[in-house]
């Protein structure tokens, strides 16, 4: 019976101390892994002429849009003829969207490369208005004025609409769509660039002091 018990235990010695020493292995390996993780630098691989490429694929990238309002009037006068018999004036509300963006396929390989530490560099196209128009169920003539003897003339709303549409597209880079499209497009195209392994991006004309990181 003593010896059974001395057996017993001897059996338990050795399962825990082959337990210990593989716990201790264990335990060595992820140390070892962990300061070679803290000290063995990332490296990735970025092919430029894939990411040219791939970045033209997205073409047109509208990156900003406003809604604009805009109020004119055009009159037609005559010199010899006062304007409440000869005249013909109309004012014109226009509601119209606005938006601006990067044309991407003017992209060139020349406008990308690799700096020494790694940083990937663009050289963006300007932004551009893409669309612009007038929304006709928001636009109407607030007031017509036709003198007693003449006609109306019949084509005068639509000048003031073609008018009214260029006055949007006017208004809204007076209010800094294009530089809003600039922005938004870079911080756009740091995102999907760092998808594809990119870790630092900066754009050699753009309006951030420093390369976005990931």
């Amino acid at each position: 019976m003593r010896r059974r018990t001395v057996i017993v235990f001897i059996a338990l010695f050795v399962l825990l101390g082959a337990g210990g020493y593989v716990a201790w292995r264990l335990a060595r390996r992820a140390a070892k892994e962990v300061v070679v993780d803290l000290t063995k630098p990332r490296e990735a691989q970025v092919d430029l002429g894939a990411l040219v490429t791939q970045v033209r694929e997205l073409s047109r990238l509208e990156t900003a849009a406003m809604r604009v309002m805009h109020v004119s009037t055009i009159t037609q006068t005559y010199k010899m003829v006062p304007d409440a018999l000869g005249g013909d004036e109309l004012t014109f509300l226009a509601t119209g969207d606005v938006i601006a963006g990067i044309d991407l396929a003017l992209l060139q390989p020349r406008d990308v490369w690799r700096e020494p530490d790694g940083t990937i560099v663009l050289r963006l196209p300007p932004s551009q208005i893409l669309v612009s128009r007038v929304d006709n169920n928001e636009s109407r003539v607030m007031s017509r004025k036709t003198g007693m003897l003449r006609r109306a003339d019949m084509n005068l709303e639509s000048r003031a609409r073609q008018h009214a549409e260029q006055a949007i597209r006017n208004e809204a880079v007076r209010k800094g769509i294009l530089q809003m499209a600039s922005q938004n497009g870079e911080k756009k195209l740091a995102d999907f660039l760092h998808t594809l392994g990119a870790q630092k991006v900066r754009f050699s004309n753009s309006s951030f002091a420093k390369p976005v990181e990931q």
